[in-house]
């Protein structure tokens, strides 16, 4: 991707929001190869909803770039017409800059980042 600054903060999140699944379904999986869907739903849920994430932020916020805090800053400014059902407001806000993050980092094809963030984060020591 050339110029990500064309793309919208919160249409970064949204691919983030694809991607950041993708990961957490991939880490179930290969951390329990026989679990059954709905078990794997439901433990995708821990990680996925808001409050999660913006525990997840918390914790990546020491080794993220300067660059990678601009794009969650920029992203987390940014007003949405959508409502996290069980997150504060500040919590979906997190959230959704780190969904934008997750989509920077996958759209410009850094793979070794994202996966060296999702380490930290599969861990759910925050959780």
């Amino acid at each position: 991707m050339d110029n990500l600054y064309d793309i919208h903060d919160l249409t970064k999140a949204y691919v983030g929001d694809a991607v950041y699944s993708m990961y957490v379904r991939k880490h179930i999986v290969d951390s329990s190869p026989r679990i059954r869907a709905n078990d794997a739903h439901q433990l995708g849920t821990t990680f996925e909803k808001a409050t999660s994430q913006s525990k997840a932020l918390r914790a990546l916020e020491d080794i993220l770039t300067d660059e990678e805090k601009e794009i969650v800053r920029r992203a987390k400014n940014k007003k949405s017409n959508t409502k996290a059902k069980s997150a504060t407001s500040k919590e979906y806000q997190e959230a959704t800059g780190l969904e934008a993050l997750v989509g920077v980092l996958y759209l410009n094809e850094k793979y070794d980042r994202l996966d060296a963030l999702f380490e930290i984060i599969v861990r759910g020591e925050y959780l």
